[in-house]
């Protein structure tokens, strides 16, 4: 999703080939499990962050990246928190039930998101759910995270940070333009409530973060995320 909203927001053509989580041949040349891979002509590189800076250097316009070597370094750090804090909370979610029937519509949706893309048996979709509670990469994630730490108090925590790394705005590192880190944390924030799933989201009840959800969105198209339309049950924050 990431990498959709860099090519979005430069308003790059692109096509999106889905990788069944089961398996994953369509990125087999990789030689890794991997995903995102973007192939720009006949190359291809991994990793979301680098691909948005392979990005901005591949295609200048609608920068992402700031005007100065200072900027730049500052939207890369914002970034490397939203990887290491951000999205790691994310998937803590999806590890710890704090609402056991919640979880396990929310983990329905995903599989609906996943069977959409690239079909798979009805069984694994009901077991969904279990299947992200026990896949190597997020276990492995869990590692990076502070189990002791209540999730409230996480929620709380991330969302300060969040206002923090925003500041005076409009943008996050206090910039006047969107950049690479704006669009790697406004999927994380919004998609869970665009697809309709139930969760404590304490950033979307921020209002300082709805209104940068708001100004974000206004770059990108109604549908950011990689679903079909009729998986979007909220069309706007």
């Amino acid at each position: 999703m990431k990498v959709a909203c860099f090519l979005r927001f430069k308003q790059l053509p692109f096509k999106y080939i889905p990788v069944n989580p089961v398996s994953p041949v369509a990125i087999k040349f990789t030689q890794q499990r991997q995903v995102p891979v973007l192939i720009i002509g006949e190359e291809w590189r991994m990793d979301s962050t680098a691909l948005g800076i392979w990005i901005n250097e591949e295609f200048p316009d609608f920068n992402i990246l700031g005007d100065s070597e200072s900027c730049r370094q500052k939207i890369l750090t914002i970034d490397n928190w939203i990887s290491n804090s951000l999205i790691t909370a994310r998937f803590r979610e999806l590890v710890e039930w704090a609402t056991p029937w919640e979880s396990l519509r929310n983990g329905w949706i995903l599989a609906r998101a996943v069977n959409d893309a690239t079909p798979i048996a009805l069984w694994m979709r009901w077991l969904w759910p279990l299947f992200v509670r026990k896949a190597k990469f997020i276990v492995d994630m869990m590692d990076r995270v502070d189990l002791q730490e209540p999730m409230p108090d996480m929620r709380q925590r991330l969302c300060e940070e969040f206002i923090g790394n925003l500041g005076n705005g409009p943008f996050l590192g206090e910039e006047k333009k969107v950049s690479l880190a704006d669009l790697s944390a406004y999927p994380i924030v919004v998609s869970g409530y665009l697809m309709g799933m139930h969760d404590d989201s304490t950033m979307l009840s921020n209002a300082q973060v709805v209104a940068w959800c708001r100004r974000v969105q206004s770059y990108l198209p109604d549908n950011p995320l990689l679903v079909p339309d009729s998986l979007i049950i909220r069309p706007h924050i």
